[in-house]
């Protein structure tokens, strides 16, 4: 019983650890968001500016409640996006569960995300505010896809920036392409664990509230500099990341090198 409870014990301080990982890089990868999503935090924050709830230069509950609906809706779009990628990556685990093909398949699924999750960081670790995604040569359509959704998005600012529905325009914003989000959802799709892909981009989802919140309150702005010190730190943390599903895909091809296993890991055989 003693050795059960010592393991329940590090199983948690493990979990623990991952969720710390994912919210630190939620938090400190506010300032990114700032960039990607301040302009459209700005269009609805100015769309406040015309409720009768708000009063110019004072800082409004009406005010608090909509940025709280509107990071809410898109920490909610975030889980579940982590889960659908960790039950991706279930379900083909699974249909390649007969002899070798699933310690094949899983090797390869980790070697290949854990270069792409790699790279990213590499790309921000140079400073580079973009995304490493930019140099593909085609987008199979994705631009297209992600244009009408941005489209969506702003032709119902107004109408739902005064209005509880602000939060269906947060969860509209997590289907947005964002390079923070990449790194992490493949990660969970490594992993092949719904329940734990739900839990590590909700994780991720909450560290970036409170840039996310005070930029549409109080700063207005993030300095150009400053985010790029801190695309350098989360370049330096996604190649990390990257290293875990890396590292298991070539010990499993049978290159031996060190591991960090990642939390709540269970060898396919």
């Amino acid at each position: 019983m003693l050795a059960d409870l010592v393991l329940a014990t590090g199983v948690a301080n493990q979990g623990s650890v991952e969720l710390a990982v994912f919210f630190a890089i939620g938090l400190f990868g506010g300032a990114h968001c700032i960039g990607m999503c301040g302009p459209l935090v700005t269009m609805y924050s100015e769309g406040m500016q015309s409720s009768p709830k708000t009063q110019q230069g004072v800082l409004s509950w009406h005010e608090i409640r909509q940025h709280g609906l509107f990071n809410a809706g898109r920490t909610v779009s975030y889980a579940f996006l982590g889960g659908v990628f960790g039950l991706l990556g279930l379900f083909l685990y699974s249909a390649t569960s007969v002899g070798h093909v699933s310690m094949t398949v899983r090797a390869g699924v980790g070697i290949l995300a854990g270069v792409f999750i790699i790279s990213m960081g590499i790309y921000r670790v140079f400073g580079k505010m973009g995304s490493v995604l930019s140099f593909l040569p085609f987008d199979l359509g994705i631009g297209r896809l992600f244009g009408t959704i941005y489209a969506l998005i702003t032709s119902r600012v107004n109408r739902w920036a005064n209005s509880p529905g602000i939060v269906g325009l947060g969860a509209l914003h997590g289907l947005l392409p964002c390079p923070l989000l990449y790194p992490a959802f493949l990660y969970a799709f490594t992993q092949g664990s719904p329940v734990q892909g739900v839990v590590d981009l909700a994780a991720l989802g909450v560290g970036t509230i409170p840039a996310m919140f005070l930029y549409g309150t109080v700063i207005g702005t993030v300095s150009t500099s400053r985010r790029v010190n801190i695309h350098r730190a989360l370049g330096v943390v996604f190649i990390v990341l990257g290293y875990i599903p890396l590292a298991m895909g070539l010990n499993m091809f049978g290159i031996h090198v060190p591991t960090l296993m990642p939390p709540f890991y269970q060898p396919l055989g």
